[in-house]
């Protein structure tokens, strides 16, 4: 397992919207409301955010966490909490985990539009087609409405497009309209041309495969993933 390049990959969609600061919880499929943090527990959490970016290893990422743990016995309505921990899980190839996770944070309403899309790649993972179907489509409806309240967030819009090409199963329709895109997010072109050549599927194949590589100890070569990701 090589944590480091897991972590980057996973994360490539995810982390723009992070950086947005577009974090918003379900209250209906359509309406967005933001998550009143809780200091105690959000210390915790932030403790978990920097050694996220600091470690890349198996024993950091347990002790991350352990330190989200924590900040759901503190607040257990934060989707953060949820999202980060079966990301983390996800990473360590703990699908099932995973997966369990961020189902139990949906069943809490302790969801975003950003974590809908992450339940729809692990659904997808596990082949629930017709669960990750219903996931991504309603990502994709409150991706829509943070873009309605905030149409300047790239991550916002890039995460819809992302939910709509596997809503719609067709990863031609991910930033179709690159000129149109470049044009309405002019200050940010290098991210644009970063994450363009992601294809959304190829995020589930990955999650695939670092779960089989976990279960039966295959190394994968992870360097021919990258490409294959930018190609297809």
């Amino acid at each position: 397992m090589r944590p480091k390049k897991l972590s980057l990959l996973l994360t490539i969609l995810p982390m723009i919207i992070t950086a947005a600061g577009c974090h918003t919880r379900q209250e209906s499929e359509v309406n967005i409301t933001p998550h009143r943090i809780n200091l105690q527990a959000d210390s915790l959490y932030q403790q978990a955010i920097a050694l996220m970016e600091s470690s890349y290893d198996v024993d950091s990422a347990q002790k991350c966490i352990r330190f989200l743990d924590s900040a759901l016995v503190i607040d257990s309505l934060n989707p953060d909490y949820y999202g980060v921990k079966a990301k983390l899980l996800s990473e360590m190839g703990e699908l099932d985990s995973a997966l369990y996770i961020q189902t139990l944070a949906v069943e809490k309403k302790a969801i975003t539009g950003e974590y809908l899309f992450q339940l729809g790649l692990l659904q997808a993972a596990k082949d629930m087609h017709t669960e990750a179907h219903e996931s991504f489509g309603k990502s994709k409806l409150l991706l829509q409405a943070v873009l309605k309240q905030y149409p300047d967030s790239l991550g916002a819009f890039i995460l819809a497009e992302a939910a709509n090409s596997l809503y719609q199963d067709k990863d031609s329709l991910f930033m179709r309209n690159i000129d149109e895109i470049r044009r309405r997010f002019p200050e940010r072109l290098l991210e644009i041309e970063i994450i363009r050549r992601v294809k959304p599927h190829s995020l589930v194949k990955q999650i695939k495969k670092i779960h089989i590589e976990n279960k039966y100890n295959i190394d994968f070569d992870l360097d021919s993933l990258v490409n294959e990701t930018g190609k297809q």
